[in-house]
């Protein structure tokens, strides 16, 4: 028989990155119009934040795990829906910052550059996540 782990509801894993980098990449935007242009920006994120954002991300993903024991340990279902608030929670928190770093960074870069494109995109994603 396998040996049951105790889950921590409030079991979060800390990961600290040392690799750093300014996640400058191009950006070739092309559209499915009729017309042939793309659009080349790189986004210049701040890596300090960049790190705290993945951190955060891998907190979620170690919390998630916790939850994922808690129901295999057969836990009270209402304290499995409490933790998975948690969750949800901890990641719309990171989908904020991720925003405000995406807009603080490269749609002013964007749209520096005219590209509209990215403004579009930007609200395409803000319905995804907000559904």
């Amino acid at each position: 028989m396998p040996k049951k782990r105790e889950a921590a509801p409030d079991h979060a894993h800390s990961v600290d990155y040392d690799h750093a980098h300014s996640h400058e990449h191009p950006h070739d935007h092309s559209h499915g119009d009729a017309h042939d242009h793309t659009h080349n920006h790189s986004h210049t994120h701040d890596p300090k934040e960049i790190r705290r954002i993945v951190n955060r991300l891998s907190r979620s993903i170690g919390h998630l795990e916790s939850v994922k024991r808690m129901v295999e340990d057969g836990k009270d279902c209402s304290d499995v829906l409490i933790q998975l608030a948690a969750v949800r929670a901890e990641l719309n928190s990171t989908g904020k910052q991720l925003l405000k770093e995406h807009m603080e960074h490269c749609i002013v870069e964007a749209m520096e550059e005219q590209d509209s494109e990215a403004l579009q995109k930007l609200n395409q994603a803000i319905d995804q996540f907000m559904k």
